[in-house]
């Protein structure tokens, strides 16, 4: 039974073949408005929580776009079923930054709302 995972024989293998299904394009579409989503909250923090959180939210966006950058740049490789040993690291930095980027965020909020709770 093939679940999808990238083994020898299991979903590449498939994709490769011209076996692409609705939920291979879904997923793909679902992807694309997540990083769309992603890139808005982290602008979105730029803009309201001052300078030095705007700098880390610009690093962050950085992060995200080069290992973003190496992650697509692998996307023939893929599809073609080829070796890609790296994409997976790349795919799993790109989602550590961003959960880093809203550990960081709840911080801010949490110290702003004890700043008003002082007043």
């Amino acid at each position: 039974m093939n679940v999808g995972f990238a083994s020898s024989g299991g979903q590449r293998t498939v994709l490769a073949a011209g076996g692409e299904t609705l939920a291979d394009t879904a997923h793909l579409a679902l992807a694309a408005m997540t990083v769309a989503l992603m890139f808005a909250a982290v602008a979105f923090g730029a803009a309201a929580f001052g300078l030095w959180f705007g700098l880390y939210s610009i690093a962050t966006i950085v992060i995200l776009l080069a290992f973003g950058g190496l992650t697509t740049s692998n996307a023939a490789r893929i599809a073609a079923d080829l070796p890609t040993p790296w994409v997976g690291l790349w795919e799993r930095i790109n989602i550590c930054v961003f959960l880093l980027w809203v550990v960081v965020l709840a911080i801010v909020l949490l110290r702003q709302q004890d700043h008003r709770d002082t007043l």
